[in-house]
């Protein structure tokens, strides 16, 4: 199965230029003067929580080939394994007449 997330809170991402370069840089910065201190009206906007659906992880084993079909469709469309995945659940439980839940996953009385 193609790895959504990452093991032990390792990121992938590049140090340099990343969040944790710009963060060590700003803070290198503001333990100086006060006058050259940067304003933090740009950051608290940044630190703002995302709005959108409650994601919550689903960990399960599939067959190579269906592995392998869905990294194709992830490198040769614009696609993540996240929608992907989704999209394929939502249309089987509406198939099957599953009831919809609420935005934070509960079911309400049939």
């Amino acid at each position: 199965m193609a790895q959504v997330g990452n093991r032990g809170g390792n990121s992938s991402r590049p140090i340099e230029g990343g969040r944790a370069a710009r963060s060590r840089t700003a803070a290198s910065v503001s333990a100086g003067d006060p006058d050259t201190e940067p304003s933090t009206a740009g950051w608290t906007s940044k630190l703002e929580s995302r709005k959108g659906p409650v994601k919550v992880q689903l960990n399960t084993w599939v067959l190579a080939s269906t592995e392998a079909r869905l990294k194709w469709l992830v490198a040769n469309r614009e696609f993540t394994v996240t929608s992907v995945v989704d999209v394929a659940l939502q249309e089987l439980l509406d198939r099957y007449d599953v009831p919809p839940a609420d935005p934070d996953g509960q079911i309400g009385e049939q």
